[in-house]
């Protein structure tokens, strides 16, 4: 039975969902990309974020109290490959931070409409490849959210396909699978999410990809290989709109002998691990587990 906890933070976000107009907010968006994203300089403080200036590219420091180098997470995280991060990724970041012993590097990469998928990639994979100088590959976790979690799988699965290490683990919260959204479930879904809107998700994703086609597994990375990846944890809801996907992707895996770890929640809403509900909580242990497991176990 879900908590009461999630059941109000679901009625919050259904009163607080607006219809958008997908033009402007693109055009809107097309303007506030322009300029550098700046941390917000409280939540900078108050969680000691770093900045690591070692790339063009901003990328963002948080390190555990203690023993900070027994292992690192690159996290990528969401927002439809058009938002920057939200106060709500910093604050979830700096929990796990703490709960893993461990330093979590968050790249800000390049968000449509200004930029394509190239781009982010172009940037991105250098900071992977500078982690494998720190620590070994199975104690790094490739991590993210939505959008993000999208670009975290595709990017262990251009990592096989340009025969570099995979990381020891492959987090994804809510992941974005399919760029296109064609999932014959997705339209029933969609008076069960409280959060995204179908539509603009649709327009985005063609604005990422570029000249691209929307089937291409560095958008879609269910289209991607499977067969020698890292292990594979995904958190899934089914109050959202990825849930068929997430879905079909575990079908998928269970068809190549793979075996992933799969949690899919009643009743959660999209990214609910982020949220202060009882439900995180015991996502949040899970993922502290799957980590911890892997990690210590190679010492």
């Amino acid at each position: 039975m879900r908590s009461w906890q999630s059941f109000l933070v679901e009625r919050l976000l259904l009163l607080n969902k607006k219809k958008i107009n997908t033009a402007n907010y693109i055009e809107q968006k097309r303007i506030a990309n322009q300029a550098p994203y700046v941390i917000p300089a409280k939540l900078q403080q108050k969680y000691n974020i770093l900045k690591d200036n070692t790339y063009s590219l901003d990328t963002y420091v948080l390190e555990s109290t203690s023993d900070p180098h027994t292992r690192v997470i690159l996290y990528l995280h969401g927002g439809g490959y058009i938002e920057q991060p939200l106060s709500w990724h910093w604050h979830f970041l700096y929990k796990l931070s703490q709960k893993v012993n461990g330093t979590i590097y968050v790249p800000v990469y390049p968000k449509a409409p200004n930029h394509n998928y190239k781009e982010a990639f172009e940037q991105v994979l250098p900071i992977y490849e500078y982690l494998l100088t720190k620590v070994k590959p199975e104690n790094i976790v490739l991590m993210g959210d939505s959008a993000g979690g999208g670009f975290a799988l595709a990017l262990a699965q251009f990592l096989l396909e340009s025969d570099i290490s995979q990381p020891g683990n492959i987090i994804l919260l809510s992941p974005w699978l399919d760029i296109t959204l064609s999932h014959p479930e997705i339209e029933a879904m969609e008076s069960k999410e409280p959060m995204l809107d179908t539509k603009l998700l649709i327009e985005v994703g063609k604005l990422y990809a570029g000249k691209s086609a929307l089937s291409n597994y560095l958008l879609s990375p269910i289209n991607g290989p499977l067969q020698g990846l890292g292990k594979i944890s995904l958190f899934i809801g089914t109050h959202e709109l990825f849930l068929p996907d997430a879905r079909k992707f575990k079908v998928l895996a269970e068809k190549e002998n793979i075996d992933i770890n799969y949690f899919e929640y009643p009743q959660m809403n999209h990214v609910f691990p982020v949220f202060p509900i009882p439900e995180a909580k015991i996502a949040m242990k899970q993922m502290i587990d799957i980590i911890k497991e892997d990690v210590d176990s190679t010492r």
